[in-house]
């Protein structure tokens, strides 16, 4: 397997600023209820326990480095576009700065404060399950931390 300039310049980062993180060590995430994947560095990020939600927090070397992983039932047949108006019509703190809706998922992507947030909603194949990706980290560390989420969205998906 060729190691790409970016992961080395990430890991080197990483070292630096704690000798921690200087392994990228990736597994595997699956959710069993409703077929939430993903592929996540467990030497950046720990895995807690589900609430009783089902959501699925992993911490980071600080509590403002985190993502969580929820499953939904698609109770109402919802679409990436009705789910993103949903969620403008929320009030959630942020500013929204990037977003992206295809047929199956929806991206959202902004700051909440001295934090980045980057959100993905991926439908299954059968639209019947919706899985919740959000990924938190400080805007300081957003170009080391680029190529994580990058990683971590591209293997993201929801059970057939």
């Amino acid at each position: 397997m060729r190691i790409s300039p970016i992961c080395c310049s990430l890991a080197a980062f990483l070292c630096a600023s704690a000798p921690a993180l200087c392994a990228l060590d990736w597994s595997r995430y699956s959710d069993g209820a409703h077929g939430c994947r993903l592929d996540y560095p467990t030497s950046v990020f720990s895995a807690g326990a589900a609430s009783a939600d089902g959501t699925r927090l992993f911490a980071g070397p600080d509590k403002d480095t985190f993502f969580r992983v929820m499953g939904v039932d698609n109770k109402h047949s919802m679409t990436p576009a009705q789910i993103k108006a949903k969620y403008l019509r929320a009030d959630i703190p942020g500013d929204l700065i990037y977003e992206r809706t295809k047929g199956d998922f929806l991206v959202l992507s902004g700051r909440r404060g001295s934090n980045i947030f980057y959100t993905k909603v991926a439908l299954s194949n059968d639209g019947q399950k919706i899985c919740i990706l959000e990924v938190t980290y400080p805007k300081q560390v957003k170009i080391d931390f680029d190529a994580i989420v990058t990683r971590m969205s591209r293997s993201f998906s929801a059970g057939a």
